[in-house]
């Protein structure tokens, strides 16, 4: 898209008005300039994180776009003002979201991530951008119920993008959601594991055992988190050093048996393994997980297996279809507008051709309006 909302997905669905979308596109367009006028290497961020938003501002039209819809999500149906409207960015990572949210003008922005170094990163470009995002609570959903509680901040919406795919107990943390407020309020997950679609399935599969079996290099902008190593080979040290009795042909066995686990459960399934001579525990087609950090290489979920745990906790669910953003070529872009115009009309069965999908989910208390 090509006119004056060009910030928004070309050929896509709305749920807000026509002056809120022009609000959100005006503070795409904005934030797109600010950004592009950074010197990354000078900004005083870490190189992961010069390359995390490098790599959002190679296309920035088309990243915003992923944004703006999540935003508009977010705020859709709403009766609170922008002004007076809380947001959490949850797994905010380059905190894009977070800066968009205050271009905006929302009234409060909480950005989370559990990667300390991208939670000082982001204080760094809401310094260098003049873009004040109110709180940062490094940590995961615990810490966030825990600040915002002791903060007694009532929140509207949490919102993510790629991020729940990386969760390690991904039922846990659904199941805790709902302790983030005793007033009504929003949950907009969106998730680029759609297993709907297979050109996607067959690509994260294959990321997965490349991330399993293969040793990788250490390129520039690698969290200094992440190893090198293959996960198969971790868990093989986890093993050997937890019971150095176990022969290798036991250890190799177990370490493939253990495939997604962190390590404190890879020790509790060995454990259950001496004791019992079995293991409980099945792996899940080819999803893998970091044994040391527990983060998941694009769990592949069935997405009704989050609708279902959600509506068990009183939240009202649905699940939709993400749409195609646009491209830095004209006829890529054309493609997808096409594509969004099938995604527009077919709904959540559109799945199948969608980029990603989105959890949307209403927490409404009986007890308040």
């Amino acid at each position: 898209m090509n006119g004056p909302m060009k910030y928004m997905y070309g050929n896509a669905s709305f749920p807000v008005d026509d002056f809120l979308l022009s609000q959100i596109n005006s503070a795409a367009e904005k934030l797109h300039r600010i950004l592009s006028g950074l010197d990354l290497p000078k900004v005083g961020i870490s190189e992961y994180n010069q390359r995390y938003l490098g790599s959002k501002l190679s296309n920035p039209v088309g990243n915003l776009q992923i944004y703006t819809n999540l935003l508009s999500l977010s705020l859709s149906g709403g009766k609170t003002p922008l002004d007076k409207f809380t947001f959490v960015d949850y797994g905010g990572g380059s905190g894009v979201m977070s800066l968009l949210a205050k271009q905006l003008g929302i009234g409060r922005v909480v950005y989370c991530d559990i990667y300390s170094g991208s939670c000082k990163d982001v204080k760094v470009l809401s310094e260098k951008t003049g873009i004040p995002v109110d709180d940062i609570v490094c940590g995961d959903i615990e810490d966030l119920i825990a600040y915002v509680r002791k903060g007694s901040i009532y929140i509207d919406s949490i919102t993510s993008f790629d991020v729940i795919e990386h969760i390690y107990d991904i039922d846990s943390y659904l199941r805790k959601l709902r302790l983030l407020s005793d007033y009504n309020f929003r949950v907009v997950l969106a998730s680029g594991a759609n297993i709907r679609n297979p050109l996607i399935f067959a690509n994260w599969t294959r990321h997965q055992l490349i991330m399993e079996y293969r040793e990788k290099e250490r390129k520039w902008g690698t969290k200094e988190t992440e190893s090198t190593r293959s996960y198969l080979a971790i868990r093989k040290d986890i093993i050997k050093k937890f019971n150095s009795s176990l022969r290798p042909e036991t250890v190799d066995r177990l370490a493939k048996r253990t495939r997604g686990l962190r390590k404190d459960d890879v020790e509790k399934s060995v454990r259950e393994f001496v004791e019992t001579g079995k293991i409980s525990y099945r792996p899940d087609r080819t999803n893998t997980c970091d044994p040391i950090t527990g983060n998941y290489q694009e769990h592949l979920m069935e997405s009704e297996r989050l609708q279902r745990i959600l509506a068990e906790e009183g939240f009202n669910v649905k699940i939709m279809s993400g749409y195609w953003k646009t491209r830095n070529r004209y006829i890529f872009t054309l493609i997808m507008n096409i594509m969004n115009l099938g995604i527009r009309h077919l709904g959540k069965n559109a799945l199948f051709f969608s980029p990603y999908f989105v959890v949307f989910a209403d927490y409404n208390r009986p007890d308040h309006p």
